[in-house]
């Protein structure tokens, strides 16, 4: 067993093409809604899980649009076609979580003595899924 993982070496592929210059991840899952199940006889509030909440993926890249196979680029035209379109994140270990989304891109403010980033939202259209390593 690993006590620990770097996260140097986490792929992001969105819509089967790996991105480049990924700085940061979001949250991969959620968590569910609590429905309440107290009844009468209770002296204590209970819930039951209901669906699961699960947020906007989202991504900081570092922004590039100088060429054609440009991150940015290739989101703005996943954007504009506005279909869902896979997503997944692979691990050092090899684990891998799938899910499907909406691609939207917007570039962050800039600052002095900064890099320019962007954002990469995806819109969860589907549950994550997860693939364990093989050894």
């Amino acid at each position: 067993m690993t006590q620990g993982m770097a996260s140097i070496g986490i792929k992001l592929k969105v819509n089967d093409v790996e991105m480049n210059y990924v700085q940061e991840i979001g949250d991969i899952g959620g968590t569910p809604s609590e429905l309440d199940a107290t009844c009468l006889k209770d002296r204590m509030k209970k819930n039951v899980p209901g669906v699961q909440d699960v947020q906007a993926f989202e991504v900081t890249y570092l922004y590039d649009n100088s060429g054609a196979d440009s991150d940015y680029r290739k989101l703005r035209a996943l954007q504009t076609a506005g279909n869902v379109v896979p997503v997944s994140v692979e691990f050092p270990d090899g684990t891998k979580f799938g899910t499907t989304g909406y691609v939207s891109t917007y570039v962050d403010g800039a600052k002095v003595d900064e890099l320019i980033t962007a954002k990469l939202i995806v819109s969860i259209q589907s549950e994550w899924n997860v693939t364990n390593p093989t050894a």
